[in-house]
């Protein structure tokens, strides 16, 4: 029997139908791959943010893509009061059930099945799915529900996303050939060449690659880590909010540039590694990266930076002696929002032997499908990457020029020897800056710009990030920050021509 007709293949669609007064139908970015969607207005946002409305499509990691919302309805369908938790791959599951149930010393029975039984009678089941090609997904049917929310923030914050391309093949509804082994030798080659890197290792997500560099450090011994700037609020989730099995992470959260704090804190022994981005996401500010790396070593610290912001055209730190380097691959160096998937850089052949191990245990890898998506960005990666920068800094003039603008965060006038471009992430505060300005802005028609989250776009995106990423912050916490509530975020595109989108942006203000 495959897996197929396993679940129901004649679930009624009208079990499926998402009315609109409890679901924002969103529209994917670009095509049936797409991993990330766009919204309508403003009011929507706030429907999302306020669990009002849920999103049918959003960022893959964070919301499930259309067809793997089906494989979860076809599951639960099956198997009648459980629900299902799914991951990029069964070992990944097993892993990330496990450290739950050390967490919250849950108790109970938990079953480890190779194929969808007839029925159920426990309180969990691992399901590690695979076809004879090897295209894996991992699902844990609960019978807890808190445990299975519970479950599935933890994944979806770490990483551990299924592809939707996997969830085709595994159900039939795609011919694709799923060998890919030469596209992932020359995504490789073509990487290492870019990054001045020995090795590289694919993970199913940015988050998942920054959670495997963080486990290398984060130990019993050394749970203290210092992080200096804003980073992804994903990693900040993990690293403040979100417990680590057998680790009680200790952060030391600096600003940016307090490189004396930085200093009294790598004098503590329990902290073993310093973590920060090279262009931090949304205020484009610049770390100090040769001086960091240098204190840093000094102490005898791991140095791991997220230079996704940054792409490996711009900058390449393992060259300034970085020890571990994350990017994600659904960002710049794909570009197409077709892929998801990251990866960590090393020049260290002991550490990438560490990494691997690590990896090959959890089943922590990008989907052999991903590849040819992935690839045919990094062909084009070194044309596209100079109009990314190109644009950013046209769209940063534009800003800093209209009367409507007050601040514009896009670096400063010069670059530090270690990087040679900003890229094309853009944020401004309005001088007007009431939710309600922010939302004439964000409703105004703008030709050529996708209301969506993401960036490192081909096309140029649009969206209220601190609004949306830190909504459930007071204002307390992003004065800490540093982050206004209102921000405007562009991620500027490599359109070979960008004045529709200038002038696009120059009306929007004017509301």
């Amino acid at each position: 029997m495959t897996l197929s007709s396993a679940l129901s293949p004649d679930l009624p669609e009208a079990e499926l139908l998402q009315p609109e007064d409890t679901w924002i139908h969103t529209a994917s970015v670009v095509g049936e791959y797409g991993i990330t969607a766009s919204v309508r207005t403003f009011d929507e946002v706030l429907d999302w943010q306020e669990k009002r409305r849920a999103l049918t499509q959003g960022y893959y990691r964070l919301i499930h893509p259309p067809r793997v919302q089906r494989f979860k309805a076809r599951l639960e369908k099956k198997y009648p009061g459980y629900t299902a938790v799914l991951f990029s791959s069964g070992k990944l599951a097993a892993r990330e059930w496990g450290d739950l149930v050390e967490l919250k010393q849950i108790t109970g029975k938990t079953v480890q099945l190779k194929k969808l039984p007839e029925a159920l009678d426990c309180g969990a089941c691992v399901l590690h799915l695979s076809n004879k090609e090897g295209i894996e997904a991992g699902v844990v049917l609960l019978k807890n529900a808190r445990d299975a929310a519970e479950l599935h923030e933890r994944n979806r914050r770490r990483g551990g996303a299924l592809s939707v391309r996997n969830v085709d093949v595994l159900m039939g509804d795609s011919p694709e050939n799923p060998l890919a082994g030469s596209e992932k030798e020359e995504a490789s080659d073509i990487l290492r060449r870019l990054a001045s890197a020995d090795e590289v290792l694919f993970y199913p997500s940015g988050m998942a690659a920054v959670t495997a560099a963080l486990e290398q450090v984060l130990t019993p011994e050394t749970p203290g880590i210092a992080v200096l700037g804003n980073v992804y609020r994903d990693t900040h989730l993990l690293l403040e909010e979100m417990p680590w099995a057998q680790t009680a992470v200790e952060p030391h959260l600096l600003d940016t540039g307090d490189l004396p704090e930085l200093q009294r804190v790598l004098k503590d022994p329990k902290v073993g590694a310093v973590f920060f981005e090279t262009i931090t996401n949304p205020l484009i500010e610049l770390p100090d990266l040769p001086e960091i790396v240098k204190l840093a070593h000094r102490a005898g610290k791991t140095v791991i930076v997220d230079s996704t912001m940054a792409s490996p055209l711009n900058c390449r730190p393992l060259e300034w002696g970085v020890d571990l380097v994350v990017h994600s691959t659904s960002k710049y160096l794909s570009g197409s929002n077709q892929h998801g998937g990251g990866i960590v850089l090393t020049r260290s052949a002991e550490r990438a032997k560490r990494l691997r191990k690590a990896q090959t245990r959890d089943g922590n890898e990008l989907s052999p499908l991903e590849f040819p998506a992935l690839l045919a960005g990094l062909r084009t990666f070194p044309e596209r990457m100079p109009r990314f920068n190109r644009n950013g800094r046209a769209l940063a003039e534009l800003l800093g020029n209209h009367p409507a603008v007050d601040t514009v965060y896009f670096g400063g006038e010069s670059l530090p020897e270690w990087l040679t471009g900003l890229g094309s992430v853009v944020s401004c505060e309005l001088k007007d800056r009431s939710q309600e300005a922010l939302a004439r802005v964000f409703n105004a028609d703008m030709p050529g710009v996708i209301k969506a989250p993401s960036l490192g776009s081909d096309h140029t995106l649009f969206c209220p990030y601190v609004f949306l990423t830190y909504y459930d912050k007071s204002d307390e916490y992003l004065e800490a920050c540093h982050l206004p509530r209102h921000l405007l975020r562009f991620a500027v595109g490599c359109e070979e021509d960008l004045d529709p989108v200038l002038h696009a942006v120059k009306k929007a203000l004017e509301a």
